[in-house]
């Protein structure tokens, strides 16, 4: 997992170093390495805040802290502990300076941080936490909702400036259990579009109220479906275990 940030590539190398890395995105050449032993189990893509002032810190979530380092040089700015042990899938959610933390493994929920600081900050900038998790699947932030299908197959949404609950629902249309849902929302036109492993892509109306608005399967394909859709040019892609699919308008 990794992301540009001027002229670097930022790798999460969690798995295979248990490390962070900056490399040059031009050659290739390695400018920084951050490593430390919880990075093994934290194995979502950072991303950068923007605080007011102009500072740019790059965030990760990892077992029990999310970390503020310095994109250029991977030095830590500042840390905030939380309640999620074991190992964090999804990525960390950024709007301006908040950062929104899912996962955990056994001691799973979430939380909202205001990045920027220095050192120790979870006293000063911890805004709300949850009981409501996600395990693998990124949540979706849209206007103001926190959105997804946790791998039990239950639909959440959060308000993402106070983390009250907004629904919590079991979704009829999964069939059977198994980790039913790995993949991520997207959003296009007011709809969420969530695929299923084995149950079909689901499309959630994107607001407070829980609304299935339809679920598409090709039925040909029974394999599984566990990546996150890509949309582009008002086309929606979607990657089976057996096929990539391209759907939308046919040309005229």
């Amino acid at each position: 997992s990794l992301i540009r940030h001027g002229d670097l590539v930022i790798v999460n190398a969690s798995e295979e170093s248990q490390s962070l890395r900056g490399l040059d995105r031009k050659t290739g050449r390695e400018v920084w390495k951050a490593e430390a032993a919880t990075l093994e189990l934290a194995y979502g893509t950072p991303a950068v805040a923007r605080l007011a002032d102009g500072r740019e810190d790059l965030v990760i979530a990892v077992p029990t802290e999310l970390w503020g380092l310095d994109p250029t040089t991977g030095k830590i700015r500042w840390y905030a502990t939380h309640a999620l042990t074991g190992n964090v899938s999804p990525s960390v959610v950024v709007d301006g300076e908040v950062v929104y933390v899912f996962g955990g493994f056994r001691s799973a929920g979430s939380l909202a941080v205001r990045a920027g600081g220095s050192g120790d900050v979870t006293g000063s900038h911890v805004l709300w936490t949850s009981r409501a998790s996600s395990y693998v699947a990124t949540p979706l932030l849209h206007e103001g909702l926190l959105h997804w299908i946790d791998d039990r197959g239950q639909a959440f949404c959060l308000d993402a400036r106070t983390g009250e609950q907004r629904y919590r629902r079991r979704v009829a249309e999964i069939e059977g259990g198994g980790r039913p849902v790995y993949a991520s929302p997207v959003s296009s036109a007011g709809r969420l579009i969530i695929p299923t492993r084995w149950s079909g892509t689901l499309v959630l109306a994107a607001g407070p109220d829980y609304r299935v608005l339809a679920c598409n399967r090709f039925e040909a394909d029974d394999s599984d479906f566990s990546g996150t859709p890509a949309i582009d040019a008002g086309r929606l892609y979607l990657r089976s275990g057996r096929f990539l699919y391209c759907v939308g308008e046919p040309a005229p």
